[in-house]
């Protein structure tokens, strides 16, 4: 009889072993399935303007990206007179105040603000990409439809303490609290794109290009930018 027992205490001590595996690999994947959920979720603003309507696409694009590619040309020895491109955080304005013109905040360390104290002139590259509106439609970055904007122009050092400064400072601040930990020893100031021509993939059939006076005098706030930015401080 005692192996009768020793066979169900065995029995039971698997079952429970079994049973144990089945709730662990449930709750792992319901945290996988909760994760998923998370990192798939839609992350994008409120869906971009209509390709046709040019002008408040690109405000939209420029407004809603949190970083540019910046191309200035190279004083670095081995590539001096090459272009040489970037990454900057940038915004345009304030979360609820968009202004078109992309502000940026740089040290004379870097790579870009050396280059453009030789040369001001400078090309800002944003995408539809970085809303996640792409991705969340499947669509590859290179395809015309994932609107690319560029901005050309000459990079203009903004007098501290003046209206503009305050204000495209503020704004910088606030999109990218991170930056008022930055090193304070690195002299950082202010600059923006003083934009002398506007190109855009939008669509299928070429660049297409639009007055700077026509996109500067738009008047687009970027209200979905304050709103993403309120859900985000909610959860």
């Amino acid at each position: 009889m005692k192996w009768v027992y020793v066979l169900v205490a065995c029995l039971c001590f698997f079952n429970s072993l079994v049973d144990c595996k089945w709730k662990h690999e449930r709750r792992e994947n319901h945290w996988r399935e909760n994760a998923n959920e998370v990192t798939t979720a839609s992350s994008y603003r409120q869906d971009p303007p209509d390709h046709t309507k040019l002008i408040p696409m690109a405000r939209y694009v420029l407004h809603n990206a949190d970083w540019a590619s910046l191309a200035t040309i190279s004083i670095l020895p081995a590539i001096e007179g090459f272009p040489f491109s970037n990454v900057k955080s940038i915004v345009d304005g304030s979360l609820a105040n968009s202004t078109g013109v992309p502000y940026f905040y740089m040290s004379p360390l870097d790579f870009s603000a050396r280059d453009l104290a030789k040369n001001s002139r400078a090309t800002v590259l944003v995408s539809l990409e970085e809303t996640r509106y792409c991705e969340n439609k499947k669509i590859d970055p290179e395809d015309p439809r994932c609107t690319r904007l560029m901005l050309s122009g000459k990079m203009k050092k903004i007098k501290e303490r003046t209206p503009e400064y305050v204000f495209a400072k503020a704004a910088l601040f606030e999109r990218h609290p991170a930056m008022a930990d930055f090193p304070p020893d690195h002299n950082w100031f202010v600059a923006k794109l003083k934009i002398a021509q506007i190109a855009m993939i939008d669509w299928f059939g070429g660049a297409k290009y639009i007055p700077v006076r026509d996109y500067l005098a738009y008047n687009y706030t970027g209200t979905e930018m304050l709103q993403f930015h309120n859900k985000g401080l909610q959860k």
